[in-house]
């Protein structure tokens, strides 16, 4: 058994400007878990606890939506607050791009798994203290980290350590409309 989502690994001249952010997010008054810097990503489709014996079925699926979609532009940009402002329980940016939208849209569709609106986790909350005041904080934030190429979509194994989850690729496919 594997745990593993379908997403985008974020490339390294990108990670600066959030780990930047990151230490913005550090700085408040909030109790949180940051993701570490090599497990940046954007994630389109959680998959959970997969066989082994069925990962041959879900390369051969994501290369089948991959096919379909040609290369694509993100642009990340901008604090979210998730689920709400109200009950904040993860700190992201927003990723804008229609394409990848429609590409998730396609995997979630294709695969399954539990998709979100595209965006890049910071941080999972536990406790934000003088919420309204942080919150404020937190939007006040330049959160402007620039635009990549996406030429590729992977299905990624997550192993849960105690320090933290450990990311591997176990499956690359290209977008090649």
């Amino acid at each position: 058994m594997a745990r593993c989502f379908v997403g985008v690994m974020l490339p390294e001249h990108l990670k600066e400007n959030i780990a930047k952010i990151q230490q913005s997010i550090r700085s408040l008054p909030i109790d949180c878990k940051l993701v570490e810097r090599e497990n940046l990503h954007i994630c389109l489709s959680f998959l959970g606890e997969v066989e082994d014996e069925k990962l041959v079925a879900l390369y051969k699926n994501l290369g089948g939506v991959c096919s379909k979609h040609r290369p694509l532009s993100v642009k990340i940009s901008g604090i979210k607050l998730i689920p709400s402002e109200k009950h904040v329980r993860v700190i992201a940016l927003d990723c804008y791009s229609k394409e990848l939208e429609s590409l998730g849209k396609d995997i979630e569709n294709g695969i399954g798994g539990d998709a979100k609106p595209p965006h890049v986790t910071l941080c999972r909350v536990r406790n934000i203290r003088d919420k309204n005041q942080t919150i404020e904080k937190i939007k006040g934030i330049k959160a402007d980290v620039g635009e990549f190429g996406v030429s590729s979509i992977q299905l990624i194994k997550s192993h849960l350590e105690i320090t933290g989850p450990i990311y591997a690729v176990l499956y690359e496919s290209k977008l090649s409309k």
